[in-house]
């Protein structure tokens, strides 16, 4: 009969173990929303092989990243760009989007850039700085993540690397 309470306690014992352990690795970040990648990839790559730019390829580094800063954002969801050592663009909307209509959103501002001098420079940088990271000659990986806001809607965050819209420098 003794050795069967010792069992019991240890078995109980083992039982709260667990549950701490479980406990303490708690996720403190929203879970990540699942994105269509294929789809974010091809949909910039779209846009840079209209202007002949070589295709970016995906990246797991810069996707955690872009997720880590997306979940910051959605605390608020206020559009604030990180201290990052990547190109970044950033979108929201109130409701939801497709990877495809995020990405159009930023290229909509082909229509104020000029094709004829591809320049950066910090005076059109507000009007088609989205664009012009999109179809940037030497950015060779993008990452991307969206996280679904506090208060509604939908923060998105890419990551180019290397980091686009070079005062001084050709995009392409």
């Amino acid at each position: 009969m003794r050795m069967n309470i010792t069992k019991n306690f240890s078995g109980f014992f083992m039982l709260v173990s667990s549950f701490l352990m479980t406990a303490s690795f708690e996720q403190k970040e929203p879970l990540a929303p699942s994105i269509n990648k294929e789809e974010l990839l091809d949909r910039h790559n779209f846009y840079r092989s209209k202007v002949g730019v070589p295709p970016l390829v995906w990246s797991d580094e810069l996707t955690v990243y872009a997720q880590n800063w997306a979940n910051h954002l959605s605390k608020t969801c206020d559009l604030a760009h990180s201290d990052s050592p990547y190109g970044e663009n950033i979108y929201w909307t109130s409701g939801s989007a497709s990877a495809t209509e995020v990405v159009d959103m930023w290229a909509s501002e082909e229509r104020y850039y000029n094709h004829k001098y591809t320049v950066y420079r910090s005076s059109t940088g507000r009007r088609t700085g989205h664009y012009s990271q999109l179809i940037w000659r030497n950015t060779t990986e993008v990452g991307g993540a969206m996280q679904k806001c506090k208060h509604g809607g939908e923060i998105w965050v890419c990551s180019y690397n290397p980091y686009g819209n070079v005062i001084g420098s050709k995009a392409y």
